[in-house]
């Protein structure tokens, strides 16, 4: 079996973090990278990160210090645009809408607004 095969599109690594670039957004989290261009996680397949608005050099900072605190001093933050943290029950909600053929999560603006404009050229078929 091939390990370095992501499980599904834009995940990064062995993580539970899949990335969909949407830059129209301020908002979004900032992920440890190693040299290595790998997501720094905890084994478990948590990336160290945190929420923060895009340049914010105090939560910036804060992630740098968490990266050395827990012994990974060399890498950088990367930002991921509108891009937030989820628990394992949200992800496993989501997960079960996305087979239900339904947005993952109505908090992905960009899929929102896709959804709507698909609405608009082709109809309901309900």
């Amino acid at each position: 079996m091939n390990d370095n095969k992501p499980r599904f599109p834009g995940q990064i690594g062995k993580t539970k973090v899949q990335v969909v670039k949407e830059n129209f957004s301020n908002y979004g989290t900032y992920v440890w990278i190693k040299p290595n261009g790998k997501a720094f996680t905890d084994g478990n397949g948590n990336a160290l990160s945190i929420e923060s608005m895009r340049g914010d050099q105090s939560r910036i900072t804060e992630l740098e210090n968490a990266a050395k605190y827990y012994g990974q001093p060399e890498g950088k933050a990367e930002f991921y645009a509108n891009a937030k943290k989820i628990s394992d029950e949200e992800h496993s909600e989501q997960v079960d809408r996305m087979e239900q053929g339904l947005i993952p999560s109505m908090n992905d603006l960009g899929a929102v607004i896709a959804a709507k404009q698909t609405l608009k050229q082709y109809g309901d078929e309900g």
